[in-house]
């Protein structure tokens, strides 16, 4: 009797010590405490290897996308142990014709993934120079493929869902996919023209009903080399003009960014700092002229990064001082909230540039 209830007392113990060792939650790293690794993304031969939006459908599965003098190829593929180039130009055994470039890319899950950008063509008509087009591209899981559309070279892609698709670019048009077809609006027909065209920055949104997006226009009036920078809202019916900021260079005032991040329910933007878009206007979170990307999962679990990376906890940012002082530009940053990847655009003697893709985890 004494044995049989040793034995039962015994296998209890074994199931418990089981049950607490299987149900037991992986150890989260505070985003302060991240060990870093850095990557170098070149071509061989290259003189510039400019990298400029990254996105991932996990840690183990991201993309970076951009622009290349040498090479078909303007996209890795970063598998959770190393960065492969994907082979998308028909030259270099991929699929599609005539890519110039990629300037941004996002998804909804590893088998659905869109990037956009721009294709070349040779114009041999006096005075013979090259002439840009939109590109739109698709991943299924499988390969990747182009959507076609007209208009010039784009620089946005964002959606709500795989069935409601908003792309823009140079010529101030923005496109809409709804699953089936694609439809061409003018984002704001009154700033049209030929000589000044609109140019949309970035697209972002919270749901269909609810989308932001981001254009410049050179301004023809002083001081010399000025840019309004508009921001723009869809409300699910129509695009209207919301606000609006004169950029001079030399003053770091694009509080609207190269691109919006919606990060919790809030609404960020980079460019000469961190900025957060509150019912009375734009709170300045970070004053950094060399500030180009954010990103977050939470408004308490942001990161930011330029020449610098940094942290934001909600409180205080932290700067990452174990990373080098770059002479870089911060172009891009994905975070899933446990691991973080940043995007550096490293600029050398006579513009020659590399990307490097810092990894914090």
């Amino acid at each position: 009797m004494e044995v049989s209830k040793q034995i039962v007392l015994l296998s209890f113990l074994v199931a418990v010590s089981g049950c607490k060792h299987v149900s037991e939650p992986p150890v989260v790293k505070s985003p302060r405490e991240y060990t870093w690794t850095i990557d170098t993304l070149a071509y061989p031969n290259s003189f510039q290897t400019s990298m400029r939006d990254i996105w991932g459908s996990s840690a183990n599965d991201v993309y970076v996308v951009g622009h290349n003098d040498q090479a078909f190829g303007k996209m890795w593929h970063y598998d959770g142990s190393r960065w492969e180039p994907v082979r998308l130009h028909i030259l270099e055994g991929g699929p599609l014709p005539n890519i110039g470039s990629l300037s941004a890319i996002y998804g909804f899950s590893a088998n659905d993934i869109w990037a956009v950008g721009e294709k070349i063509f040779y114009n041999p008509n006096p005075p013979p120079n090259f002439l840009d087009s939109s590109l739109i591209i698709h991943y299924d899981g499988v390969k990747w493929s182009e959507h076609k559309v007209s208009g010039r070279a784009l620089t946005s892609v964002w959606g709500s869902s795989p069935s409601d698709i908003w792309v823009g670019g140079r010529d101030g048009l923005i496109h809409h996919f709804n699953g089936s077809v694609w439809q061409r609006v003018a984002l704001d027909s009154s700033l049209q023209s030929l000589d000044y065209p609109l140019q949309i920055l970035s697209i972002g949104g919270f749901s269909g009903a609810d989308v932001y997006a981001t254009a410049a226009k050179p301004d023809q009036v002083p001081p010399i080399d000025s840019t309004v920078i508009y921001l723009y809202h869809f409300n699910g019916e129509g695009w209207s003009r919301e606000d609006s900021l004169l950029s001079t260079v030399g003053l770091d005032r694009w509080q609207f960014g190269p691109r919006l991040r919606m990060i919790g329910s809030a609404l960020y933007s980079a460019g000469g700092g961190v900025f957060r878009k509150e019912a009375g206007g734009w709170l300045r979170l970070l004053d950094d002229r060399r500030v180009g990307a954010v990103a977050g999962v939470s408004g308490d679990n942001l990161f930011a990064a330029g020449n610098k990376v940094y942290h934001y906890n909600g409180v205080d940012w932290y700067l990452y001082r174990q990373l080098p002082d770059f002479n870089a530009i911060g172009t891009s940053v994905w975070t899933d909230g446990t691991e973080v990847f940043v995007v550096e655009e490293m600029v050398g003697a006579g513009y020659a540039t590399i990307t490097l893709i810092l990894h914090g985890k």
